[in-house]
């Protein structure tokens, strides 16, 4: 399974907004230049893993800040 068809399979086992997480997803993979077609789930966990990091980051950041 790859492309659209992951992208929508991960959304609905997600357990959030499907529509959501879907555009969210499809987000991710065109910032990162590859195509929501062709994206495989390696792909997907790797920028599932950056995206998570930049959010703990932010997260950190912003909790030293306040």
């Amino acid at each position: 399974m790859k492309g659209s068809e992951l992208i929508s399979e991960l959304a609905e086992a997600s357990g959030l907004p499907t529509d959501l997480i879907g555009q969210e997803l499809s987000h991710l993979v065109r910032q990162a230049g590859k195509d929501t077609t062709e994206v495989t789930l390696d792909d997907l966990r790797e920028l599932l893993a950056n995206y998570l990091q930049e959010v703990l980051v932010e997260a950190k950041s912003s909790l030293e800040n306040d």
